[in-house]
């Protein structure tokens, strides 16, 4: 019986080790003018880690602005909302021409997920922007 509980304890431990706590999730929007709500699920097992988390932009070379304000409204498992306006700010970096861009911006910093389910993240923009392809979250655990 104890050996069991053993492999069992080992299983769990091993298991564990490999999981990472980092991941991003993404959503496309229409590059052509992106003015709609971009909804981004977060699903969450781990009410105890803190965590990071980044917003990030894949952008097109008609993408040309430096800030952009966004809405960011998250909707938790159990249905509470909190709404905010985010400034965006990206930074264009010379790169070769058939390479999209990307840009990153810190959004939270040592948040915890305090319930168990899908996490919503609506990210909208203040006004209709072209350029942008998809819109993400990067989340990063400690």
């Amino acid at each position: 019986m104890k050996r069991e509980v053993l492999k069992t304890a080992l299983a769990i431990l091993l298991l564990t080790g490999c999981a990472t706590a980092d991941r991003s999730v993404a959503t496309d929007v229409d590059p052509e003018e992106w003015s709609e709500a971009a909804e981004i699920v977060i699903p969450n097992a781990d009410t105890v880690s803190r965590c990071d988390l980044s917003l990030f932009l894949r952008y097109d070379e008609r993408f040309r602005d430096d800030t952009l304000t966004l809405r960011i409204e998250v909707r938790t498992p159990d249905s509470l909302r909190f709404e905010e306006p985010f400034l965006f700010c990206a930074n264009h970096l010379r790169r070769p021409a058939a390479v999209h861009g990307e840009a990153v911006a810190g959004y939270r910093r040592h948040a915890t997920f305090a319930r168990c389910g899908d996490y919503r993240f609506l990210v909208t923009p203040t006004r209709a922007v072209q350029g942008i392809e998809a819109v993400g979250l990067h989340v990063e655990c400690e």
